[in-house]
């Protein structure tokens, strides 16, 4: 969820203070949620935040933030929250252009996509996990976990924003709806996998050995 100059225990401390949140859909959500959220471009994060503009900010990860220099101006970081709806890595080719490629030649490239994507994401997993031991220890960064009463109100405000968008845009209906039906079935079953791999891991991080 970012970073803040204090510590905070409800959506209702969240909603006091002035947040740097992405544009867009997520920003609505936040304001949505009675927060005042504002979006400003990465390179105005840190001088607003020193100057005493913004009191919260989120960036994109604790590597990248890190990077950024977020820890040398607020010491609490707030580890769980959707701070982007979506985050899109695309390659677009010319179809005319892919269709004329023979069969093993498209193949690869479709293998050479997903692998990068996978690659990314176990990539990222990695940098952002030393980054958080690197910003507790070295810079003495409080890692918190967020607020339990934000999740359900997150859900709350982005169903509102979510249907004022598809009673304006057909189309974002049509996807809309697509993504809930399929979120029926594949939520419920994700949601327990996800528990499984949080209890295993809290298990063992509660292990002496």
């Amino acid at each position: 969820m970012g970073w803040f100059a204090r510590p905070i225990e409800s959506v209702a401390d969240f909603q006091k203070l002035k947040y740097r949140s992405p544009p867009g859909i997520t920003g609505e959500i936040f304001k949505e949620m009675g927060i005042a959220a504002v979006g400003l471009p990465g390179g105005e994060i840190v001088p607003s935040a020193q100057r005493g503009v913004i009191d919260a900010a989120e960036w994109i990860g604790p590597a990248d933030d890190l990077n950024l220099g977020l820890n040398a101006v607020w010491k609490n970081y707030y580890l769980q929250a959707l701070h982007q709806s979506t985050d899109i890595g695309e390659v677009i080719v010319n179809k005319t252009v892919f269709d004329g490629l023979p069969a093993d030649i498209q193949e690869m490239f479709r293998t050479a996509a997903l692998a990068s994507m996978a690659e990314t994401y176990a990539f990222n997993v990695a940098r952002n996990a030393q980054a958080i031991v690197k910003l507790r220890d070295e810079f003495g960064v409080q890692i918190h976990d967020t607020p339990p009463d934000f999740f359900p109100e997150f859900v709350r405000a982005t169903n509102i924003v979510l249907d004022r968008h598809a009673a304006e845009d057909p189309f974002f209906k049509e996807v809309l709806e697509s993504q809930r039906s399929f979120a029926k079935v594949a939520a419920p079953y994700w949601t327990k996998i996800l528990d499984l791999y949080s209890n295993l891991g809290n298990a063992a991080l509660q292990t002496k050995n």
